[in-house]
């Protein structure tokens, strides 16, 4: 496979992964032998990037708009396309969008909504590879050695190309190969065909080879099309998409044209995040769901104790709350045995006070009776749990005294049943 442009181009950059130079003592070198010399181990190092790691950004490329300039532009970056190649740029890069509009509209690609003086359309940013020659030198043209009037050119510079594409319905994503893979570790979901074993691991395997024995280059998969790479994961241009545009407006001002761009979305972009980080974020994540007996509380307050006096109930905690996240966080119930069809009220309104800021006091709707209980929940859990301050942000309620450790992101709930007395609570 070749890069596109012209041929010396081309062959300067052609990736070769399956053949090498196998040199021996007085071989003579030609062009030929140089470029499988290079293209060798660029073929590797870009089958290795395009299969094992995929197109993404690695690190910038932030995009930005100058609606005085009517330009996009986008800081330097670094990415890797979908044909394995290292796409840098060390530099800001601005692409003039009423220029590239009035090419839109001229070609007929394009046809934008409102008037001359003020013309919208939705478009994504895209990246793609580029190459140019360069370092002109004199070159050889015969066994004679005589140098030609052509010189001709020493390198190749690999360039990032910034794009935009317009769409009148938003592109949808690529079809997913790996979305079974992903329905097995989101919900537990198994393919048609595969028989759970038992065992989450076997059927994680199991699942991950059908996926991976279905993937293939579009040249070695039908269709087989004509031309098509049989490398790679996808042909050319290979384009990483940099930003969403919806809404992208160019208005014609008194002598200069200006650019609005409500929306930069880059969520719609690849990325690379490195493996060390990976590696942290599955720990982090196993010492959230509270695997392995190591596991570390976050320091959220817990409740020591809750007595009742009559209506009056207090709950006392290890620590000082958030006062203003103790409403969301409480809720309370009642229920009479008595009633034709028993059942749970709907929550009833508390009004909390504080002697000190782990010292909770309110009042029942009315005292328990040997019919009528209440149910108090405080939650360290769900949308709005109760809070206190652990190095000045925010840290659920991590239930009571000698429940399972609490994480920064999710404690335990605390119950407790008021009845009568008499009664167990």
């Amino acid at each position: 496979m070749t890069a596109s442009g012209s041929a010396p181009l081309a062959a300067a950059l052609e990736v070769d992964p399956f053949t090498s130079l196998a040199v021996h003592f007085g071989m003579l070198l030609g062009v030929a032998d140089f470029q499988v010399l290079a293209a060798n181990p660029r073929g590797k190092l870009a089958l290795h990037q395009a299969w094992q790691h995929g197109k993404g950004v690695a690190w910038g490329y932030p995009v930005r708009v100058d609606a005085a300039a009517a330009e996009l532009v986008v800081g330097p970056g670094l990415a890797t396309d979908g044909l394995g190649r290292e796409v840098a740029s060390d530099v800001d890069q601005c692409l003039d969008v009423p220029a590239w509009l009035d090419q839109q509209v001229a070609a007929k690609a394009v046809v934008p909504r409102g008037d001359g003086l003020r013309r919208t359309v939705d478009a994504q940013l895209v990246l793609r590879h580029e190459a140019c020659l360069t370092r002109p030198v004199p070159t050889v043209g015969s066994t004679c050695g005589q140098g030609t009037e052509n010189p001709g050119f020493s390198r190749v510079r690999e360039l990032a190309r910034l794009d935009l594409r317009p769409y009148t319905t938003r592109p949808c994503p690529p079809p997913d190969p790996f979305a079974p893979l992903r329905a097995l570790v989101r919900d537990g979901t198994l393919p048609t065909g595969v028989e759970p074993s038992g065992s989450r691991l076997t059927d994680l395997r199991a699942v991950a080879a059908r996926v991976v024995a279905a993937l293939g280059p579009p040249g070695v998969l039908p269709p087989h099309p004509a031309g098509s790479t049989r490398l790679f994961p996808e042909d050319e241009p290979g384009e990483i998409v940099l930003a969403d545009l919806p809404g992208l407006t160019v208005v014609a001002e008194t002598g200069r044209w200006r650019l609005e761009a409500p929306t930069v979305d880059l969520s719609v972009r690849r990325v690379h995040v490195p493996p060390q980080v990976i590696a942290e974020l599955l720990a982090e994540l196993a010492g959230c769901c509270g695997c392995g007996d190591d596991a570390t509380d976050a320091g959220g307050p817990r409740v020591v104790c809750i007595e009742r006096s009559g209506r009056s109930v207090v709950v006392e905690l290890d620590g000082p709350v958030v006062p203003g996240t103790v409403g969301p966080a409480l809720e309370l119930r009642s229920f009479d045995a008595s009633a034709a069809e028993p059942a749970w009220s709907d929550p009833a309104v508390v009004t909390v006070t504080f002697d000190d800021p782990q010292t909770l006091r309110f009042d029942l709707p009315t005292p328990p009776t040997a019919d009528l209980s209440h149910r108090l929940v405080l939650r360290g859990t769900g949308p709005t749990p109760l809070v206190g301050l652990v190095d000045g942000r925010p840290v659920p309620l991590a239930g009571g005294l000698g429940d399972p450790p609490g994480s920064i992101s999710d404690g335990h709930d605390v119950t407790h049943l008021f009845r009568a007395a008499g009664s167990a609570s």
